[in-house]
């Protein structure tokens, strides 16, 4: 079978990109291994406070 074309020797080498999804399933293991808060606790208690309003 013929060759397409003599593979060209000291070419710019890509950088490595991850398929779809890698990165985000690598920060998904991220944060559910942390235990740091990712939404501060104010705003997350008003925003608590403000769907207990619902309920009463």
């Amino acid at each position: 079978a013929a060759r397409k074309s003599a593979p060209t020797t000291g070419g710019v080498k890509k950088p490595h990109r991850d398929s779809p999804g890698t990165v985000a399933l690598r920060e998904i293991r991220k944060y559910q291994k942390s235990t740091e808060l990712l939404i501060r606790k104010f705003p997350f208690q008003r925003l608590g406070r403000e769907i207990a309003q619902g309920f009463k």
